[in-house]
């Protein structure tokens, strides 16, 4: 395994790790998309999700091209995805299900929390470390290589300690009522 793979491997290992997160936490959906779809007539929305940011925000580096390669065999390339009224300019936007990517996303969609998701965060959970540009240039360096054994282990531990923390102090369902 080169060293391209192994960044790559130690990349989608974080992935797994933040997506577990993401579901722990869950703010997107509860305080975003769900109250803007009983808003719209349970119409299709975006959300955050207003560009090909995948494209925009990816580095020149051989790195990214094997993410790519790796996104297009288990998902398709962008040109294969073709949605009836879609919401979002990414072609990997499913109007009625959201990003198609389980895996392999590029690291600005990775890594994305709004302002409003960071505040509750801090506010219900203290949780001061999630700082989502901070995240993906750490996505990123785990990526290109320039993030150490040390460092890698450091924001695993990092993210793995905001997952216990929310999972052991559930919402206060009050808190939860005044999320946005």
């Amino acid at each position: 395994m080169n060293d391209t793979e192994k960044n790559l491997a130690r990349y989608l290992e974080m992935e797994g790790i933040l997506n577990d997160f993401f579901r722990v936490f869950n703010f997107c959906f509860d305080q975003c998309i769900k109250p803007e779809i009983e808003k719209n007539g349970n119409q299709p929305v975006a959300a955050c999700c207003k560009n090909k940011y995948y494209m925009l925000y990816d580095l020149d580096h051989p790195a990214f091209d094997r993410l790519k390669q790796e996104r297009e065999i288990r998902y398709g390339k962008p040109e294969d995805h073709h949605w009836p009224d879609p919401v979002s300019p990414c072609e990997y936007h499913s109007p009625v299900t959201g990003c198609v990517l389980a895996t392999h996303k590029s690291p600005i969609c990775l890594a994305f929390m709004c302002r409003e998701s960071i505040d509750f965060l801090r506010k219900t959970y203290s949780i001061f470390a999630y700082d989502y540009l901070g995240v993906n240039y750490a996505l990123e360096w785990i990526l290109t290589g320039d993030f150490s054994h040390s460092q890698f282990n450091e924001f695993k531990d990092s993210i793995r300690d905001m997952i216990k923390k929310v999972e052991s102090n559930p919402c206060p369902v009050k808190a939860c009522d005044n999320r946005a």
